[in-house]
């Protein structure tokens, strides 16, 4: 309280630093760029990078056009900065060869009907700043009836459609929380300073991302502001109704202390849930994982830390102006709902526990969508282009196969007959189809060398019959793999639609993981709080009631889950509406100390039910905006998820974990140290009293 000039001052002056932060830090693009190192797939890759120069692979669709045309494009685009070589059929052949007298496995390579492709390498990753530049650069070269896809551009459009929306994400989360905290708090000039407070603590946090590791991934950067917003809204909501309500009774700066005191440890409590969900995303093999999971846990962290410091500092100041504009709070009261809840609590318990049949069968039966193109949205040039190519080109997926020197021709060539003979395997492409072993080496033109042997290094292309997210093809794969077992540590099969395969299994095994630490945490911080094998049993039963409906819901509703949605939500969703449950029964517990537990809780649900339905809404609110104004359909599908969790939480903790907690009174009460005994009252004592209370 003496030192809140100091603490204004220097909460400015550290936006500063934190800004500069903002502007350095690297956007990740890519999200196979977070798989881990230790797979194969990824070390092929890096092989593919460093020694081929395969950074980033485009594919270029030209039609009408003669041979001469092709290849002076072909010649353009190779003088392009970033650009590491365009690989087309004069890298193998002459074009003064009639194309009949070229084999017919080459000509299928390059050409369809009217139309024929090249393939783009460059120098660096596909999610890189060089990439982005070359790719905008190609762009320009390219003229009419010319169709550019791949990663690489496709990265490069989602970048600038991203950096389009930014600004309408921030404006439309601080537009409905104003307007939200401008309905549901005593003063029209709370809201203001409740925002500058948290969105100081959210410029630190984004900044922070520089210092501690130089980037983030864009789906961290397009959430995390607008997240942390939600998840620690309710704190500052704690603190100012504990402030207007010892306000009544104190001057300011002793209101201030008060409420400092008693909503401390609540809000410490509450924080400590959230951290301990995101967490538990740090524990995934997916560095995706670790992006958002630390980046919130620090968002969370720096919140509390300003609502505590900068946000009581703010309305001391202030206080005047709070004081001029107070208006009537526009919130409905809960009367209706807990004497419903309080009077057929017993019914109610049943319907929760039957709850878990229709969600459990939802969550288990929905469709999870791994595919990254049909997360992106459809109107990115790069993706209506790859739709064009492939009805061309019906086979655009393939993979790569990398052995060092340690694989003999012999053993080349049987492999390279064993995964021609797999079901899903259009062809296999290498320095043998085009070179007999048997010729020496010396008479092999040096550009086809170049093109599949380096540094001790060969690769073979390996064409797919099918998508990268078919089921045949990823069987394909799969016997791949068991085929270079023998070979490990030399061999390596990587490319799009291994990685893609390997995203798919990754996520697959880190959703488990992360379930499992965030309940364990969640459960602990629980038992701990309150000293209680029950509570946490029955608070983390409901949340996750709530999130097994979240994801479930997709399937009766005939929709599909992105692949983020099975790790991040079941974190996301227990370790920020927890808080809602924590509230509510500290207040019931408050209650039973003087009346039944009909009454207590019948007085708990009317007492925190604003405070419940303010910080659910302030979470639906904080992220709707990027459901409502993103094209970008992961984001949007992830956003709208979080915000329909948020309500799907606040209904099961106002209407069904009450009843739980009546019917297990007794249990609750013998596994509770310090549960206070619950008076007893007969029926129509208790029915007339909340009679009374309504």
């Amino acid at each position: 309280m003496k030192s809140r000039i100091a603490i204004i001052v220097l909460s400015l002056i550290l936006v500063i630093p934190a800004l500069s932060g903002i502007v350095k830090t690297q956007i990740n693009y890519d999200i196979f760029a977070y798989l881990p190192e230790k797979l194969p797939s990824v070390q092929g890759q890096n092989i593919m990078n460093k020694v081929f120069g395969f950074g980033g692979t485009g594919i270029l669709m030209v039609k009408n056009q003669t041979d001469v045309e092709v290849e002076n494009l072909k010649r353009k685009l190779e003088q392009v900065d970033g650009v590491e070589t365009v690989n087309w059929i004069t890298d193998i052949a002459d074009l003064a060869v009639p194309r009949e007298f070229l084999p017919e496995e080459l000509v299928d390579q390059f050409y369809s009907g009217n139309s024929t492709i090249m393939q783009i390498q460059f120098e660096e990753e596909a999610a890189s700043e060089k990439t982005h530049y070359a790719v905008q650069e190609i762009k320009n070269i390219l003229g009419p009836n010319t169709y550019f896809a791949g990663t690489p551009p496709m990265l490069s459009e989602l970048r600038q459609l991203l950096e389009s929306e930014k600004f309408v994400y921030a404006v439309s989360a601080i537009g409905f929380i104003l307007l939200l905290l401008g309905l549901t708090l005593p003063s029209l000039f709370i809201p203001f300073l409740i925002l500058f407070s948290i969105g100081v603590s959210i410029i630190y946090n984004l900044g922070l991302a520089y210092y501690l590791n130089g980037s983030m991934s864009y789906v961290t950067a397009a959430i995390a502001g607008a997240l942390q917003l939600g998840v620690t809204m309710d704190f500052s909501i704690f603190l100012v109704h504990r402030y207007e309500e010892e306000r009544k009774m104190k001057e300011k700066n002793e209101a201030m202390i008060a409420a400092i005191k008693h909503t401390a440890m609540a809000i410490l409590t509450s924080s400590a849930t959230a951290v301990a969900g995101f967490l538990a995303m740090v524990t995934m093999s997916l560095g995706l994982g670790e992006d958002i999971g630390m980046t919130m846990a620090r968002g969370i962290l720096l919140s509390v830390l300003m609502i505590l410091t900068l946000l009581p500092s703010f309305i001391l100041v202030f206080d005047k102006w709070i004081r001029e504009y107070q208006h009537r709070v526009m919130i409905p009261n809960f009367h209706l709902l807990a004497k419903f809840v309080t009077n057929r609590h017993k019914l109610v318990f049943v319907v929760f526990l039957l709850l878990f049949i229709p969600a459990f069968i939802g969550f288990k039966n929905v469709h999870i969508v791994y595919d990254l193109e049909q997360l992106m949205p459809k109107t990115l040039p790069s993706i209506q282009n790859l739709d064009e190519i492939k009805k061309e080109f019906t086979s655009t997926d393939s993979a790569f196969l990398v052995m060092d020197s340690k694989i003999s021709d012999q053993e080349r060539l049987k492999i390279k007959q064993q995964i021609e003979e797999i079901d899903g395997i259009k062809k296999v492409i290498g320095y043998d189809t085009f070179a007999d072993p048997a010729i020496p080496s010396e008479f092999v033109p040096e550009n086809l060398k170049n093109m599949f042997i380096k540094d001790q290094y060969n690769y073979m292309l390996v064409q797919m019959e099918y998508g990268s997210y078919d089921e045949r093809t990823t069987r394909a794969i799969q016997q791949i793999n068991k085929l270079t077992e023998p070979y490990e540590g030399h061999m390596y099969l990587t490319g799009q639609a291994v990685l893609q395969n390997d995203l798919t299994t990754t996520v697959r095994d880190d959703m488990k993981k992360v379930d499992l630490i965030s309940v364990v945490a969640v459960f602990l911080i629980i038992a701990l709080a309150f000293r209680s094998v029950a509570l946490p049993v029955v608070l983390v039963g409901g949340i996750e009631l709530a999130i097994l409906f979240n994801q479930g819901l997709d399937f009766y509703l005939g929709r599909s889950m992105p692949f983020i949605g099975t790790f991040a939500i079941g974190a996301i969703q227990l370790g920020s509406t927890i808080n809602y449950a924590i509230l509510l029964v500290t207040r019931y517990k408050e209650e039973l100390m003087n009346y039944p537990k009909e009454e207590a809780m019948y007085r708990a649900i009317t007492a925190s039910g604003e405070a419940i339905l303010s910080s659910a809404l302030a979470l639906f609110a904080a992220v709707i905006g990027i459901w409502l104004f993103s094209d970008i359909t992961l984001l949007r599908d992830l956003t709208f998820m979080i915000a329909r969790g948020a309500i799907i939480s606040l209904a099961v903790i106002l209407f069904l974990l009450p009843a739980v907690l009546l019917t297990l009174e007794s249990f609750i009460s013998k596994t509770t140290f310090g549960w206070p005994k619950a008076k007893s009252m007969k029926e129509d004592e208790t029915l007339s009293e909340l009679s009374l209370n309504e």
